[in-house]
């Protein structure tokens, strides 16, 4: 029969394997991510689909530690001491690390994947259109995703402009991941100021809250504005975006406390 530190050395050398290779996954799952959004012609849709299978993939690595501790690790630990209850926390522990990373790391790579998807939208909408009436140049904006209605300088026709539908994309989810990406720091603040409140819980200091809803709003003041930054159509709501999360805070916040 294995000894207790023999049996031990095992368990912590199989969870760095498993460490590693999440670790691994998830470089291989970006390259191919990026790879495959260039071979399709920037498919984002097609991309995301992709990703979603690979992520399902390396989330069973975290049932696995579970898996190999129910039918093996536990029984041989129990058979030889009581030290069982500690090396299960060490499992129980990486798994929420890895899920934690995971949605981390799924937050980056679709700002990465969205920059690279506007980047080309913005190069294949950036192109010489004609006024309908004097075929003088007319020039759309590229920070407003719709149908464009642009004055020709020239003789004052009013030309519809229907951009590419990459283009028109751009408006959709795209900025929001790029804004995410973007305001990652405000967001990490944030989520600190949300977990110091979750570890009471439910009996958290106001000041905690204070500092969350300081945190709260900071964050979605940039998030917002960064969007408006690379699509101005979102600045008539950004009053009205602010409100809505001010209300959000307030009902979480009551939730919590009543």
């Amino acid at each position: 029969m294995a000894t207790k530190e023999i049996l031990i050395e095992k368990w912590d050398s199989f969870l760095s394997k498993i460490e590693n290779r999440f670790r691994e996954s998830l470089t291989h799952a970006k390259d191919a991510c990026v790879d495959q959004l260039i071979e399709t012609d920037y498919d984002y849709e097609t991309v995301m689909r992709s990703w979603q299978g690979m992520k399902a993939q390396i989330r069973q690595l975290s049932k696995k530690i579970d898996t190999v501790w129910d039918e093996k690790v536990a029984p041989e630990m129990e058979a030889v001491g009581d030290f069982a209850s500690d090396e299960y926390t060490k499992g129980s522990d990486l798994g929420d690390k890895l899920e934690e990373d995971l949605t981390a790391f799924e937050r980056e790579l679709e700002g990465e994947l969205s920059q690279l998807f506007y980047d080309h939208a913005i190069k294949i909408a950036d192109k010489v259109h004609n006024c309908t009436q004097c075929n003088s140049e007319i020039q759309i904006l590229n920070d407003l995703f719709r149908a464009q209605y642009i004055t020709c300088n020239y003789c004052n026709t009013v030309n519809t402009i229907a951009p590419e539908t990459q283009f028109l994309k751009v408006g959709w989810g795209i900025i929001d991941n790029i804004s995410k990406v973007k305001t990652q720091s405000q967001f990490d603040v944030m989520e600190s100021a949300i977990e110091a409140i979750r570890v009471h819980r439910g009996q958290a200091p106001e000041s905690y809250w204070q500092t969350y809803q300081k945190a709260h709003t900071a964050y979605w003041e940039a998030f917002f504005k960064e969007r408006i930054a690379l699509n101005s159509e979102l600045e008539k709501r950004y009053e009205d975006d602010m409100e809505r999360k001010h209300k959000e805070f307030e009902n979480y916040k009551k939730i919590q406390t009543t």
